[in-house]
């Protein structure tokens, strides 16, 4: 007699979220859709990267003249309608715009019985705000004094809150989308918008004028550290509760 219940358990030995098989969902965790070996990789390379820059920072090293150069160029050249496209991107990825994102795609989440999903975001979006915060205070850089299109924050500039925020959340939520995605090519296309959209909502910053680009780009490193972070640990605790289900 056949097992009705066989298609509600995962590979890794535990229940499929509630409904998953009504809703079309896919039976393994939306947080398993990237490799292991790539998270890795990638969180030493994004480690590296944000080693690199925040040296250079307290250093005062060459991409300090970059910086400056970059901002002097923002202020005499940069077209105004670009900088009109750059503000949804900075609300967007400011504390309204992601707790809006967050709490909606939680909610989402939740009632097609994805709690693990739900709770990973959450923590991603908590865990970046406090890493931010913790490096501003540590490294205390000014921002930049040029002028910028629109009123400088009173927090410090490095590293960049919505770039970190920003690569970590919209990554995140570009997996996911690419883990409910049917064909390889529109996995593909999930993956990349999402951190497209992180990529814009960082590169606001440098068009607005608010951050060094060096500000950006460690935030991108920092946000895609704590991101593949998050997922190598829930990675890590599905594999010891489906060996603990085994044995």
């Amino acid at each position: 007699m056949r097992d009705e219940s066989a298609g509600s358990v995962t590979s890794g030995g535990h229940p499929a979220p509630l409904g998953a098989r009504a809703a079309g969902l896919p039976a393994e965790p939306l947080t398993g859709v990237a490799p292991r070996a790539a998270l890795l990789v990638t969180l030493v390379l994004a480690l590296v990267g944000y080693a690199a820059l925040a040296a250079d920072v307290v250093n005062g090293g060459a991409f300090s003249e970059v910086d400056a150069e970059v901002a002097e160029w923002v202020v005499g050249s940069m077209p105004t309608w670009v900088e009109w496209l750059a503000r949804p991107f900075t609300w967007l990825g400011g504390v309204v715009g992601i707790t809006i994102v967050v709490t909606a795609v939680s909610v989402f989440l939740l009632r097609r019985g994805l709690r693990r999903e739900a709770v990973v975001l959450v923590v991603v979006t908590l865990g970046s705000q406090v890493l931010v915060l913790s490096a501003k205070a540590g490294y205390e850089r000014e921002r930049p004094d040029v002028g910028s299109a629109i009123e400088l924050p009173s927090s410090f500039s490095f590293p960049s809150g919505h770039a970190t925020t920003g690569v970590a959340v919209f990554g995140l939520l570009g997996l996911y989308a690419a883990a409910l995605a049917t064909t390889r090519r529109r996995r593909i296309a999930a993956a990349c918008t999402g951190f497209a959209v992180g990529g814009l909502v960082a590169a606001s910053r440098v068009v607005l004028n608010v951050h060094f680009l060096s500000d950006v780009l460690a935030g991108a490193c920092l946000g895609l550290a704590w991101l593949t972070t998050c997922l190598l640990v829930d990675a890590w605790l599905r594999s010891r509760r489906a060996r603990a289900a085994v044995g």
